[in-house]
């Protein structure tokens, strides 16, 4: 693959067969002006390069231009786990078991070398934007010392309490990555300490970020304070006693805390009834679903047509590979079209660019549109036919392809 760090001396009109700008209808026979790295024009090359008569014209013939892809979910410190977590049935506890087992044994150096081969891979298939968690910091200095945009959530676990919110000490050294903490999930953070993280990141104007209603066995610990969770944090000498079950779904559980509105992104999303629906709806929370790791653990799928048709901010993430075997959003894509045909290729597209960077605050990013920043790729489609714009949108989606090119600023 080859790149371009794009400077302020580069004058560029980018040629394509396609070019998907996302937020507007694809261009046949396309092309880019970038300048001052910032695309200044989009629209048909014969127009364009008329106008850009001293941009420096660069032809990807047959190929696709799209915006850089947004993985918004990921555990980059769980790369070395990858093959070595067998799917499960469903047993999400046995899941969670087995990966903490596997962590306890991965040596500092496995983790770091792990996450920076997973960097490599997602870089290779055209992300752009990364929302990383982590229980540690070990893959930070990877990130920010990196080419990616995108947020490090440092993980919060501790139902018990007793858990000292320092200011995180790590800084970034530039604008591309913003860093706060997280909250694990509703079953392992205990509301206090929900609730001052989210205080914690809505002073620093931070996404507040946290797993929910991912299994049912979380819905049955919330709603009757039983089950294999309340085994699993007795077991790990992390039961409250003083805990009083709310008696109610994981989302009503997060609302009634008044964690929900729009600088919150939940993770998975799957155990959701209609008054959740409307919870979601009426806070403005966003989104974001990992379908394939959901088929791997078999917690079941998310609610995908009805979150959209509610008017939601859905982004995609891969989440680990402790429950995936690839980092990869194409692969993410072409599942979620697979699941849901009813969803146009168009809009998981959307999904996986515009959306993802809206709700990660890169609002320059993620559509090929004037003014915005020329994070994109030049993908190659294997065996495609029909020139009609959907239908190569959906080979895009579901064919053999290569990300041949990308410029990046």
């Amino acid at each position: 693959m080859g790149e371009l760090k794009l400077q302020h001396y580069h004058h560029y009109i980018i040629r394509a067969k396609w070019i998907f700008p996302v937020l507007s209808p694809p261009i046949l026979d396309g092309a880019v002006e970038i300048k001052n790295k910032k695309i200044v024009n989009v629209g048909k090359f014969k127009e364009i390069s008329k106008e850009a008569v001293f941009a420096k014209p660069i032809d990807f013939e047959e190929a696709v231009i799209l915006p850089a892809l947004v993985n918004a979910h990921t555990h980059l410190e769980l790369s070395g786990l990858r093959f070595r977590v067998s799917p499960s049935s469903g047993d999400f506890i046995s899941w969670v078991k087995n990966v903490i087992k596997l962590k306890q044994e991965m040596s500092l150096i496995e983790i770091r070398e792990s996450a920076k081969l997973g960097l490599y891979h997602l870089w290779k298939e055209g992300t752009g934007i990364i929302g990383d968690v982590g229980n540690t910091a070990i893959t930070f200095d990877l990130l920010y010392n990196s080419p990616f945009y995108g947020y490090f959530f440092q993980e919060v676990i501790s139902f018990k309490g007793g858990y000292n919110l320092k200011e995180i000490q790590l800084k970034a050294p530039s604008s591309n990555f913003r860093i706060t903490y997280s909250a694990h999930a509703p079953y392992s953070v205990s509301p206090l300490l929900l609730q001052a993280i989210k205080s914690y990141n809505k002073k620093r104007k931070k996404l507040f970020c946290i797993h929910c209603a991912e299994s049912y066995e979380e819905v049955k610990f919330l709603k009757k304070g039983e089950g294999p969770l309340l085994e699993f944090l007795k077991e790990r000498g992390q039961w409250d006693e003083n805990f009083i079950p709310p008696g109610v779904s994981p989302v009503k559980y997060l609302h009634n805390l008044k964690l929900l509105d729009e600088d919150t992104l939940l993770i998975h999303v799957i155990h959701i009834d209609e008054e959740d629906l409307e919870i979601l709806k009426k806070t403005r929370s966003k989104i974001c679903i990992c379908l394939r790791s959901n088929l791997f653990i078999g917690v079941g799928i998310p609610k995908l047509k009805e979150l959209l048709s509610a008017g939601l901010d859905v982004c995609i993430g891969t989440d680990s590979l402790a429950s995936n075997d690839h980092l990869s959003v194409w692969e993410e894509m072409k599942t979620i079209y697979t699941y849901y045909p009813d969803i146009s290729p168009g809009e998981i597209l959307k999904m996986a660019t515009f959306t993802g960077a809206k709700v990660f605050g890169f609002n320059k990013m993620g559509a090929i549109l004037a003014g915005y920043y020329p994070n994109m790729l030049v993908v190659e489609i294997r065996d495609y036919l029909n020139e009609r714009p959907e239908d190569v949108l959906r080979s895009l989606i579901n064919a053999g392809k290569e990300v041949k090119f990308r410029f990046y600023v």
